[in-house]
């Protein structure tokens, strides 16, 4: 029991890390928008922030039509996109939060970019 509260401390300061790490390195480019993604076990969300730090556009999951939370990720990635054509918003930074580059967060970035999207 012990080895599983270790490692269970172990993932999330490793977690914490690669968020703050990612965070600094964004921040320091300074974009005009960043895209930041929030992952749960069942849904995925993303927000629009401008570079004060102001929420412009967020969108969820929650309502897609998927047979797969990865096939409803990229939905809402192609849905934020188009968002963001209609606030004239071409380009942004992509925040993945801490959260490894793969499954829904993958996803999610493919379906901004299917949207058109430069990130």
């Amino acid at each position: 029991m012990q080895n599983l509260k270790k490692m269970k401390g172990e993932k999330a300061i490793r977690f914490e890390r690669r968020k703050i790490r990612i965070n600094s390195k964004i921040k320091a480019t300074q974009p005009d928008f960043r895209i930041v993604i929030n992952k749960s076990n069942m849904y995925i969300r993303a927000q629009v922030l401008d570079a004060t730090g102001n929420v412009v556009l967020c969108i969820s999951d929650k309502g897609m039509k998927g047979t797969t939370k990865t096939e409803r990720a990229d939905l809402a990635g192609q849905k934020l996109a188009d968002l963001m054509k209609a606030k004239g918003i071409s380009k942004t930074a992509f925040d993945r939060n801490g959260n490894l580059y793969h499954g829904r967060v993958k996803a999610m970035a493919d379906g901004l970019r299917k949207g058109g999207m430069a990130i």
